[in-house]
């Protein structure tokens, strides 16, 4: 085989007399490479990786976990990873990225697996950290082949190539944007990849999957143990789906005979149909949630072209409609992550800086003592909820804000307010009643969450000195849960637990439970669909697999199995408030909450 007839790259580019550091690489990152080639030698442990490396070490003698991870005799790397906690995870990983610091990765293939490793660990290392991204980097770029491609022959030039296209992707996509589309059109000609299949061979790894390394070595256990650790801290991606049951693909057939090139649209004030970017956000992610093996041509079609329709709409200030703004970006983000298509980083970003802009927080003029403070609310208005703001923390978290970030930590003080739980930070005020009269309210003790401090569409329980405590239910409630496991509480800590017993002494799925007693029959069923994607994600996101000793998922299968309609949708018949009389929005919800 003649390789340098396959080069799928300008000459210039694959040059074999260029110096290992060539034109290729984009300039911010050459800068920092080149500056330190010659005075770092042989990089020193970066700063906060040395610091904690006798940490770890002390972690050993108490815990017995071995800092390189290695399995005992008899138990996989998967299984004792498992019975380790968070926290020595996290201390293993940094003792093993201290270790294998200064040492020269001999080949392109393990110098991206280590990248991979540092790019997904706890500490999410990027190109600023310096020498612990320069020198993986300068082996790759080293170890390139004329034809553009890695590996130390023919046949491992697509493994080696794909591995270190996903390393170069989830450092920086948009930094590495052309080398990324060069490898990109070379797997196209060379191995006859396109769509989904294409877009599979260029992702190897997974921390959703990858248990167990496929090579020996300290590296391969280094990307295992950061797997794990990712598995650990969203729990809900270590649980394999249920198979795609046929009841499933009837409403996904039904969902696209509703949309037209990718778009749905919804009638205007005339009658008309308008395309409508919130709908069609929910329906690609509902679509998106087929596994990605399973998905027809046509379906994946239909996304390719509902993405790219969504990456038309957005805005300059990273909004995706000037209705419900805060709603409508959420959605996207949610269809954007899940859909897992390339070129859509740089606009989920976009996103992320236009939420933290609609934060009701000091920039807004907030004050921590007013009521909706570390809120959001629709976007066209300033008044905070929970409902919105559960989205919002959802979609930060997704795009790359950690729980520490001051955003989440801000949003603590208002999930902390509309939870019914005395002590600290609880609420109390006053609410203004329907027929204008001023009554005081306060927080209650059940442990769950109103829709916002003071207000609840479930109702109003009375004190004996006439203050009032707006009712906890459920669909609020398990967005309260949500938020809380992504904020990063631990198990054990009060507010968490609190809504989790809520959650648990108050289960059904016939009703969206809380209302008071006595209330209008249909009050019950209010939001019910939006009941069921809300409690099937933050029972999935808290690991929890039973209520009471009910399998969930499985209950919430047979309970939408029995509901759908002959055609494969579903509608809240009962009450279609909040916009369960549509169809379209009921079926989205539905295959959202299976999907968990």
């Amino acid at each position: 085989m003649n390789v340098k007839k396959l080069s799928p790259f300008p000459a210039s580019l694959t040059d074999p007399g260029r110096p290992p550091l060539g034109d290729e690489i984009p300039g911010a990152v050459r800068h920092l490479v080149e500056k330190n080639m010659t005075a770092i030698p042989a990089p020193a442990i970066p700063a906060r990786v040395a610091s904690l490396a006798c940490t770890t070490m002390l972690a050993v003698v108490l815990t017995g976990a071995s800092v390189d991870a290695a399995a005992r005799p008899g138990q996989d790397i998967a299984t004792q990873q498992h019975s380790m906690s968070l926290h020595e995870l996290k201390e293993t990983i940094d003792g093993m990225i201290a270790r294998l610091a200064d040492t020269e990765r001999s080949n392109g293939f393990e110098a991206a697996q280590y990248l991979l490793a540092l790019v997904h660990c706890p500490r999410r290392y990027d190109l600023q950290d310096g020498p612990v991204i320069e020198r993986p980097l300068r082996v790759i770029w080293k170890t390139r082949h004329t034809n553009g491609f890695w590996g130390a022959n023919e046949k491992d030039f697509q493994r080696d190539t794909a591995w270190i296209y996903q390393a170069l992707h989830d450092l920086d996509a948009e930094q590495f944007a052309s080398d990324l589309a060069k490898i990109k059109a070379s797997f196209r000609t060379h191995f006859g990849l396109k769509g989904q299949k294409l877009e599979a061979a260029l992702q190897p790894f997974d921390p959703a999957t990858y248990l167990e390394p496929d090579r020996k070595g300290a590296v391969p256990k280094l990307l295992a143990t950061v797997a794990a650790y990712r598995r650990m801290k969203q729990p809900a991606l270590e649980k394999p789906h249920l198979a795609y049951a046929p009841f499933q693909q009837r409403a996904l057939d039904w969902l696209l005979s509703q949309q037209k090139n990718g778009i749905w649209r919804v009638p205007g004030p005339d009658g008309k149909l308008l395309p409508d970017p919130g709908t069609t956000a929910l329906c690609l992610a509902a679509l998106a949630s087929k596994p990605k093996a399973k998905r027809s041509e046509h379906e994946n079609d239909v996304l390719d072209k509902g993405v790219k329709f969504l990456l038309s709409v957005q805005g300059e200030d990273g909004s995706f409609s000037s209705f419900l703004p805060n709603y409508m970006t959420c959605a996207a983000v949610m269809a954007l992550s899940r859909a897992k298509l390339p070129g859509t980083e740089k606009a989920m970003k976009k996103a992320q800086r236009f939420l933290l802009f609609l934060q009701n927080v000091e920039g807004r003029g907030y004050r921590r003592s007013n009521r909706d403070y570390g809120s959001l609310g629709y976007g066209d208005d300033r008044r905070g909820d929970l409902s919105n703001t559960q989205f919002a923390i959802d979609a930060l978290r997704v795009t790359g804000v950690q729980p520490e970030n001051e955003a989440i930590q801000k949003a603590l003080v208002f999930l902390r307010r509309v939870q019914n739980l005395p002590g600290k930070e609880s609420w109390e005020g006053t609410r203004t009643t329907e027929d204008g009269r001023k009554v005081r309210v306060r927080s209650g003790d059940d442990g769950g969450a109103a829709y916002y401090p003071g207000n609840s569409p479930a109702g109003y329980d009375e004190t004996s000195d006439g203050t009032q405590i707006a009712r906890s239910y459920g669909s609020m409630t398990y967005a309260l849960l949500k938020c809380y496991v992504l904020a990063g509480l631990p198990k054990d800590d009060p507010r968490l637990k609190a809504a989790l017993n809520w959650c648990f002494s108050n289960f059904t799925l016939d009703e969206n439970p809380g209302s008071k007693p006595g209330s209008d029959e249909k009050v019950k069923y209010q939001g019910l669909f939006y009941y069921y994607v809300t409690l099937a994600r933050a029972l999935a996101l808290a690991d929890v697999d039973k209520v009471n000793g009910h399998d969930w998922r499985k209950e919430l299968r047979a309970k939408l199995d029995a509901m759908q309609k002959p055609n494969g949708s579903w509608v809240n018949d009962r009450n279609g408030r909040w916009w369960e009389d549509n169809a379209i929005l009921c079926t989205a919800y539905a295959l959202l909450a299976l999907s968990e």
